[in-house]
């Protein structure tokens, strides 16, 4: 009996052994490589919730083209007088002198009073103000012993009268007449042969009407002409004149403005000057018209201003 309680011992000693499994021996390899950081130890990069600022090019300042007129201190009781427009192509204009309300200066005592830049207004035959330029100093010629004024301006007319801007004038209706009236034609006629000119012939002939007193009462301006084409020689027969016709009285007269006949029976050089009605304006502010006649021969422009009183006439300027 002793015996089995033995065996019995061994048998459950035994069973233990097996249901418990014997620990396997493991193998440690160690690293020679440093260790790994840990992710603490990495920079670590946290979005902003600012946005991204943009690049914006500074804004471009252009210049604009604006006019400024210049102000310029400019006389009140004297203007130039100036006259031209677009020759050859290139505007430009002479100075024929100055005027006050009481004289009528030359063109070198007009750049003594005033030669600087300035604005002036371009007066037409038929209409005021036409144009406003600015104009430079004037400038001397010595070939020519003239003054011009040139302008950029556009432009495009000949037989432009001007003052300063603000110098006050004054103009009054003209009306161009027929040239082939009888009446005029015969005027003009009779007035040559008056002058000793033989057998007068028609030509380039012009007639105006205008009353220069703004008394009501008109006057009638003629230009005629009959010249060689060349413009280098003339002969008997040949002549340029602007004349009057106007009520002296109870008779109309014919008062010569300004004229040349010729009466040389040879051909002769003589480079003539053509004559003709350019404006009617009064500049001098006395009431009365002056007129303005333009002058034309070889290589040569320009204009004179005459003063009516009457039946007398006297060249102001130049």
């Amino acid at each position: 009996m002793k015996t089995i309680h033995i065996q019995i011992l061994a048998c459950i000693l035994t069973l233990s052994a097996c249901g418990t499994p014997a620990s396997a021996p493991t193998a440690q390899l160690e690293s020679t490589a440093p260790p790994l950081p840990t992710l603490s130890l990495l920079p670590t990069f946290t979005p902003s919730s600012a946005p991204i600022p943009t690049l914006t090019p500074p804004p471009i300042s252009i210049p604009t083209s604006t006019f400024t007129p210049i102000t310029v201190e400019k006389p009140s009781d004297f203007s130039p007088v100036i006259y031209g427009g677009k020759f050859y192509q290139t505007p430009f204009f002479l100075l024929l002198g100055g005027v006050s309300k009481d004289k009528w200066l030359a063109p070198e005592e007009s750049v003594a009073r005033f030669s600087g830049e300035a604005t002036y207004s371009l007066h037409t035959l038929l209409q005021e103000n036409k144009y406003f330029f600015w104009g430079t100093a004037p400038e001397f010629f010595p070939t020519s012993q003239s003054y011009s004024i040139h302008t950029d301006a556009d432009i495009n007319e000949v037989g432009l009268v001007g003052v300063l801007d603000g110098w006050t004038i004054t103009k009054r209706a003209v009306t161009e007449l027929t040239a082939d009236g009888q009446f005029y034609q015969q005027a003009v006629l009779d007035w040559l042969i008056a002058e000793g000119a033989l057998v007068p012939q028609l030509d380039v002939l012009h007639v105006f009407r205008v009353d220069i007193e703004g008394d009501g009462v008109d006057e009638i301006f003629i230009s005629a002409s009959h010249l060689d084409e060349s413009q280098h020689t003339t002969k008997a027969g040949d002549y340029s004149v602007v004349l009057m016709r106007r009520v002296i009285g109870n008779e109309v007269v014919t008062v010569p403005i300004v004229g040349d006949v010729y009466h040389s029976q040879e051909l002769e050089v003589t480079y003539p000057v053509t004559y003709s009605l350019a404006n009617f304006i009064d500049l001098n502010q006395d009431g009365v018209l002056e007129v303005i006649v333009d002058t034309q021969k070889w290589e040569d422009v320009g204009a004179r201003i005459y003063q009516i009183n009457g039946q007398d006439v006297i060249q102001a300027l130049p």
